[in-house]
């Protein structure tokens, strides 16, 4: 028996339905793809980042954004919730909702088990056709592990730099900001899993 594949939308039904829907969807180029709840692990690693940035950034011409703002990928018609988004200037909307950008500086994505391929896949692969994006931050909540994706100034190649471990601190080289992981995985018990 053959699978049919989902019936393909438009984006703009897309959008609709979800700025009056409660729950989250990405879109991937006519295809509506649900996102599951997020852990009380992801969500703590993702405020910890979050909070971290914003104090960084607050005097600086940057903004940070919490998982709530869609990235629109042209190229890959995709819209996407990263777990944090800096934006460097003035943020580029799609409309006059001005709920959705264009022009990530950075983005962080907090690794489950449901969702690591993706995220190194798929995903990475979409987010590397944006010309603004500087960096792709990967976190895992298995272990305190944090992968920085910086791409080159030429724009064509992405070096990975990795930390491991609570004593051990990452550079973010777009924000000139380094990161501590015992920061980052505050309050985050790795033998007590949540």
């Amino acid at each position: 028996m053959d699978t049919l594949a989902p019936p393909k939308i438009s984006a703009e039904a897309y959008l609709e339905q979800e700025r009056q829907g409660q729950e989250k969807h990405e879109y991937h180029d006519g295809i509506i793809v649900p996102m599951s709840g997020a852990s009380i692990i992801h969500t703590i690693i993702c405020g910890n980042i979050y909070a971290l940035v914003w104090n960084f950034t607050r005097n600086r011409d940057f903004t940070a954004h919490t998982s709530d703002l869609r990235v629109f990928v042209p190229k890959t018609q995709r819209y996407v919730y990263p777990g944090v988004v800096i934006i460097q200037g003035e943020p580029a909307v799609t409309d006059e909702r001005k709920d959705v950008v264009t022009n990530p500086m950075l983005v962080v994505e907090i690794l489950s088990e449901s969702t690591e391929a993706y995220d190194r896949g798929d995903k990475f692969e979409s987010y590397r056709t944006i010309d603004s994006l500087q960096e792709y931050v990967l976190v895992s909540q298995e272990k305190p592990h944090i992968e920085v994706f910086s791409r080159d100034s030429i724009g064509s190649v992405w070096k990975l730099t990795e930390a491991s471990g609570l004593e051990s601190s990452i550079e973010l080289p777009a924000l000139g900001l380094t990161l501590s992981l015992t920061n980052v995985y505050a309050k985050v018990n790795f033998e007590e899993r949540i």
